[in-house]
């Protein structure tokens, strides 16, 4: 609390024993009672222009009053404005010190490297970089001092605030530089284009308000998607006990009315409890790839991933009069969710097997590709619309048949390894879905 206020007294000195009291021109003392009613205002008045970040405009008229300024007036300008800033918004008296002697010691290192208070009427292009460069020591300066008091009173690392603070604000920060040093330059050499630049502040203002709420509104979208996993999550394991008797009971009642009338009647509800625990496991599936859960990654063979899958598929496959066949180019490994991965496979092998005709071939092959290994599920079937597939791979995007979740729950999984999905058909002759892994 006294370091900082001492510091900045004896760069100030230095400053004015180096540059002077005079000014040039006299209109240049008026912004001395600019710099004081500006900063007073943007503390009484704090509109930022950052969305949660702790700098207000009362950086602005001081950092003009520092290059307009003589650096023996400047500097103390704009350390007494804040001051008087800081008591009238009810500061504590060590926190407008600390403030104020931070003010201080930016704006006179500022001051001695590139004040343009002299007695030269046109600026040249040294010094218009010398001003650039004294602007940005001004915001390094007082963002460094800003995060010493926390530091040492928190005993945090002084590096780890001082980067968070940057990171926070520095597009604030470096706007507001770039404003003072045109109305700076512009107030020399064209005194009525001067206000110009402070067009800009209320434009970024409501830019960073419209991000401000564009960011509420995806942790709003976010909170409902989580709502929504949760929901489906709850309802398959809800519905799955009682999905389970009902299968048992009809399992029995098939078996006892075998052979008469009733038999059909309990084929059908049976094949349509099948149908609802597929949907549900689905459900349950695209839950859980949503969810942002870490990947139970493991070594994974994908000729072996494969063939598990072709084995698993090949007797529903025949109840459809459809080949299921495998050809293993390469034997490629990767890291993986061996299940979330099997599940992306087999959704892929299920609507194959739906769209093929009877004597037609599905086929799974397993290669390694430019990027990585690939896995590729090939159909004969009637292909896919082009109107469907710019949106093929959407939830609940289905065809006459399926349930319009396998290819979401394909695309999803495979996102989540890093890898992509895409598919290549023509009508009448087949679809060929293929997967790319990274290597």
């Amino acid at each position: 609390m006294a370091g900082v206020p001492a510091a900045g007294v004896l760069l100030a000195v230095v400053a004015a024993a180096a540059g002077g009291f005079s000014a040039a021109q006299p209109w240049r003392w008026f912004v001395v009672p600019a710099c004081l009613v500006g900063v007073v205002l943007a503390e009484k008045y704090p509109v930022k222009i950052g969305p949660e970040q702790k700098v207000n405009l009362g950086a602005l008229p001081c950092l003009v009053a520092v290059l307009l300024l003589p650096p023996g007036v400047g500097p103390a300008t704009a350390a007494l404005s804040v001051f008087a800033g800081n008591r009238l918004v009810g500061r504590t008296w060590p926190e407008s010190w600390l403030n104020s002697g931070n003010t201080l010691a930016a704006g006179a290192v500022a001051a001695m490297v590139g004040s343009i208070g002299d007695v030269q009427q046109d600026i040249d292009a040294a010094q218009a970089l010398r001003a650039t460069a004294a602007s940005l020591l001004y915001i390094a300066i007082n963002l460094g001092l800003a995060a010493l008091p926390p530091a040492l009173h928190g005993g945090l690392p002084y590096l780890l605030l001082l980067r968070h603070a940057a990171s926070a604000t520095w597009p604030a920060l470096l706007t507001l530089g770039a404003c003072g040093v045109s109305i700076a330059v512009l107030a020399v050499e064209a005194p009525v284009a001067a206000p110009l630049p402070l067009i800009v502040l209320p434009m970024i203002y409501r830019m960073n308000r419209a991000i401000e709420a564009q960011g509420k509104a995806n942790e709003q979208l976010a909170g409902v998607l989580a709502a929504q996993r949760r929901f489906l999550t709850d309802v398959s394991h809800q519905v799955a006990t009682p999905l389970a008797t009902i299968m048992t009971n009809l399992s029995i009642l098939r078996r006892a009315s075998r052979g008469r009338p009733a038999e059909a009647a309990v084929a059908d509800s049976v094949a349509e409890a099948e149908r609802m625990k597929r949907m549900l496991g689905r459900l349950r599936s695209l839950a859980h790839a949503d969810e942002d859960v870490p990947l139970r990654r493991e070594l994974v063979d994908l000729a072996e991933l494969t063939a598990d899958v072709v084995r698993a598929y090949t007797a529903q496959a025949a109840t459809s009069g459809v080949g299921l066949v495998a050809e293993v180019a390469s034997h490629p490994h990767i890291n993986a969710d061996k299940d979330l991965l099997r599940e992306a496979v087999a959704n892929l092998v299920e609507n194959a097997v739906r769209v093929s005709p009877p004597g037609a071939q599905v086929r799974l092959r397993v290669d390694r590709g430019l990027g990585g290994p690939v896995i590729a599920v090939a159909d004969d079937g009637p292909g896919i619309e082009s109107d469907r597939l710019p949106r093929l791979f959407e939830r609940f995007q289905r065809s006459d048949s399926g349930s319009g979740l396998g290819l979401a729950i394909a695309r999803r999984v495979v996102e989540r390894h890093g890898g992509t999905i895409r598919v290549k058909t023509e009508p009448g002759t087949g679809s060929t879905f293929t997967i790319e892994l990274p290597g």
